[in-house]
Formats: C-alpha cells, sequence, structure tokens
C-alpha cells in the first residue's frame, strides 16, 4: 500500500472512530457499574423507561440508568426520553382503542371530551386531534389529494386551553414486541393520495405536561 493509500485508510478509521459512539454503536472493553459490577465487551441493545439492555461478554443482563458511569449518562439520557416517550405514545393509543369500543350509547371520557378538533385542510390533508398523553399526541391525517402528501413534525403547532403553545417535535414509533421501547422516526413522515394515517407526534414540552391539557393541534 503506496503513501496515499495509508493516509486514506488512517482518515477512514478516524472517521468512523468519530462516528461511532461506545456502548451505543460499539462494545466498551470494560464497563465499572457504579455498584462495582463489571462488564467485559458491554454493549447496549434495548432502551426501557427503567433499565437498559446489555449484551456482554458472559450473556445479556439489564442494568438501570443511573449505575452507568458518568460519561455515558448524557447520550442514555437521550435514549431514556425516546423510550419514556414511547411509553407514553402505546398508553395513548391503547386508551384511543378503548374509546372505540365503548358503545355509542356511553358517556364519553372527560379527559378526551375536548381533545377531538378538525384545524381544516393543508395540501389536500384534512388533520384531526385523536387523543393526548403528556407531551405525546396522536393525529389522524386525512389525505384528500391526489398526490402523495410528506409531513414533517415542526409543520404542527398544539395549543393548550390556557393558551399555551408547543411545536412538534418529532413523529414516535412504538417497537410492537416491547411497547415501553421507542424510536424516533425519519424527519418526515408520507400519506399516500386517498389513504388515512395516525401518527404519533412527540411535543416540544416538558414531559410532565397534564394528560389531557393539549386542547388543539394546528397546521403552521
Amino acid at each position: 500500500m503506496g503513501k496515499w493509500g495509508k493516509t486514506l485508510g488512517m482518515v477512514w478509521l478516524t472517521a468512523a472512530s468519530m462516528l461511532a459512539a461506545p456502548l451505543l454503536d460499539e462494545p466498551v472493553a470494560t464497563l465499572a457499574l457504579k455498584d462495582g459490577t463489571v462488564l467485559r465487551q458491554a454493549q447496549a441493545k434495548g432502551f426501557l423507561t427503567k433499565v437498559v439492555l446489555v449484551r456482554h461478554q458472559e450473556g445479556v443482563r439489564t442494568v438501570a440508568y443511573e449505575l452507568f458511569p458518568d460519561e455515558f449518562q448524557a447520550a442514555l439520557t437521550a435514549k431514556r426520553q425516546a423510550a419514556l416517550a414511547g411509553a407514553q405514545a402505546e398508553q395513548v393509543r391503547r386508551e384511543a382503542e378503548a374509546q372505540i369500543r365503548v358503545p355509542a350509547t356511553s358517556p364519553a371520557p372527560v379527559a378526551t371530551s375536548a381533545a377531538a378538533s378538525d384545524s381544516g385542510l393543508h395540501d389536500g390533508c384534512r388533520l384531526t386531534l385523536t387523543s393526548s398523553k403528556g407531551n405525546v399526541v396522536i393525529l389522524k391525517i386525512e389525505n384528500s389529494s391526489d398526490h402523495v402528501v410528506s409531513l414533517a413534525p415542526s409543520q404542527f403547532a398544539a395549543r393548550t386551553a390556557a393558551g399555551e403553545e408547543f411545536s412538534g417535535a418529532s413523529w414516535v414509533g412504538i417497537y410492537h414486541k416491547d411497547p415501553t421501547m421507542a424510536a424516533a422516526w425519519s424527519a418526515h413522515r408520507s400519506v399516500d393520495p386517498g389513504a388515512t394515517a395516525t401518527l404519533v407526534l412527540a411535543l416540544a414540552a416538558p414531559t410532565s405536561l397534564k394528560d389531557g391539557s393539549i386542547e388543539t393541534v394546528v397546521w403552521k
């Protein structure tokens, strides 16, 4: 290998090492937890609301977030927030399904009586707020146009009865094998012509936002 080949190889290895995050994207040779436990060749494989699923040299185990060394806490906090948003989204979905199964003669649940809101058309799509829980909302998008519509979280704004407004932060998807695990979807979601899509949106709002506080979601 010539001088330039060696140089390019070193550049590639350096770039690869910068992109890979220890513990999250690649194993950590020695992971010393705060309770004194030492794991060899440890890598995080799943993120729940309270614990992380870690694969290591001896097998697989769960580890509480607070037991990881400080240098991993920032990255793990982001993963935990996604897991919490996913758990909230799954709860909202279950509550919405339960409401659908309620007989028509039964009184509507108070928490969602003011949740449904039709905010009009945008690019051939009609928006309806189906339900909300904390900083997560479920939207129904009906595409009555003849073209595919690409939607970004930032196109939506949520308002509370008190007049507070929060922007859409990210689309949230649920892993069906474990509803407490969540992942952020890509920046845009597409809705086909004539289709109706149910989208779960996490808001740029505190996770402590009271359930049912969101009164309406509108196009920006």
